[in-house]
């Protein structure tokens, strides 16, 4: 009897759990909402350890400093002067140390995984529902921010954590059209303690510590620097003759009631070059981002795709030259309604809502003018210590 794997994680490594393919079919078709939260929630959070070096955020800025006019960019990133800033520099005192820029974390806390463990479409199976939910693409999210200076992450070369939990999963659609999504929610903060000649006992040990500190509760945010909710969805995978059929359609454009109102616009064409290097920041190999035919006859879209993370930095850093000193955004929230492709001019807007509330829309339309990205961001005051 044929069998297929999905990849259950353990500390250290993955190993395949098999399961007969007609069995797991049966088992789908009576209950593939169960099946899928229980076996996806009940695996165990993932903890990335990262330095907060000044480089990775830097080179993002650099990748960036063609498409995006200064004013997008952190205080500290000159794009008439590439060389790498001081994480520190002469006479700055502790407290003012130059912090993650929002969005930046993006190009940290990459998963640790060896390209073995790849799937065949590049990406890593941490959140896989395993087959036949074999395409992913990023759907949205939400991020909270710290507004307590103290808590905030200094690039100032200090260890930090990131713990990846699976929250939640939903099946949409009918049978043999279904869509698999997966919440992940990812708590983000300094280690506050680590001795890198500790015995792996004594590692499982801060490890546990690590996550009772930052475990879930009813605050938002707790001891962390920052809280993300990524949504990821998952599809049945495509016959040639469908992806190349998909590929030559234009979907439905949705234009923004607003498009004519905006606050603040960049319009920019990301390259092929930029796609790369933002993988690269990301450790990413998933091949809707490098593989032109691999998109065509694989996933259906016309060309390569931009990164959903890609989208939330640039909306950030386009929402960061409308803010005002000693602003920070402290939530933001966006789905991601349509592809956005390489070589296509794209439009990153910003409006600031009428009614007072200081809160900002914030969306990218497509070269046609539609919605390709949605979001809102609510805008408070950096906090003392």
């Amino acid at each position: 009897m044929r069998s297929s794997s999905i990849f259950v994680l353990s500390r250290y490594a993955f190993r395949p759990f098999h399961t007969p393919l007609s069995q797991r079919t049966i088992i789908r078709q009576s209950s593939t909402q169960a099946l899928l939260h229980e076996e996806l929630t009940g695996r165990p959070p993932n903890i990335i350890y990262d330095y907060l070096s000044p480089t990775p955020s830097h080179l993002l800025n650099i990748s960036l400093a063609d498409f995006l006019p200064q004013s997008c960019y952190p205080p500290n990133f000159q794009d008439a002067n590439l060389s790498l800033p001081l994480a520190r520099p002469e006479g700055m005192s502790t407290e003012d140390r130059h912090v993650l820029p929002q969005g930046h974390h993006l190009v940290y806390f990459s998963p640790q995984i060896p390209s073995s463990a790849l799937l065949p479409d590049g990406t890593d199976p941490l959140q896989s529902p395993g087959g036949p939910f074999v395409r992913r693409m990023w759907a949205g999210g939400s991020l909270h921010f710290n507004p307590t200076r103290g808590y905030q992450l200094p690039l100032d070369n200090l260890r930090a954590s990131c713990i990846e939990r699976i929250s939640d999963v939903v099946v949409k659609g009918t049978k043999g059209n279904e869509k698999v999504f997966v919440s992940i929610e990812r708590r983000v903060g300094l280690v506050e303690r680590y001795n890198p000649l500790s015995s792996l006992l004594e590692r499982a040990v801060d490890d546990q510590q690590l996550l009772n500190r930052f475990h879930p509760t009813s605050d938002a945010l707790g001891p962390a620097s920052m809280v993300e909710t990524r949504s990821l969805v998952f599809m049945r995978e495509k016959s040639v003759v469908a992806a190349k059929d998909d590929a030559a359609k234009h979907g439905k454009v949705v234009k923004p009631p607003y498009r004519n109102d905006t606050d603040f616009d960049v319009r920019m064409t990301p390259t092929p070059s930029l796609l790369f290097r933002f993988s690269a920041l990301t450790f990413n190999a998933h091949a809707i981002h490098l593989q032109p035919q691999y998109c065509r006859e694989v996933e259906g879209h016309r060309d390569l795709l931009v990164h959903g993370p890609l989208s939330l930095v640039l909306m950030l850093s386009v929402l960061r030259a409308q803010l005002e000193p000693g602003e920070m955004v402290s939530q933001f929230d966006y789905r991601n309604l349509a592809p956005l492709y390489v070589n296509e001019e794209m439009r990153i807007c910003v409006r600031k809502e009428r009614n007072g509330t200081g809160r900002y829309e914030v969306w990218i339309e497509g070269k046609e003018g539609g919605y390709a990205v949605k979001g809102s961001a609510i805008i408070g005051q950096q906090g003392g210590q």
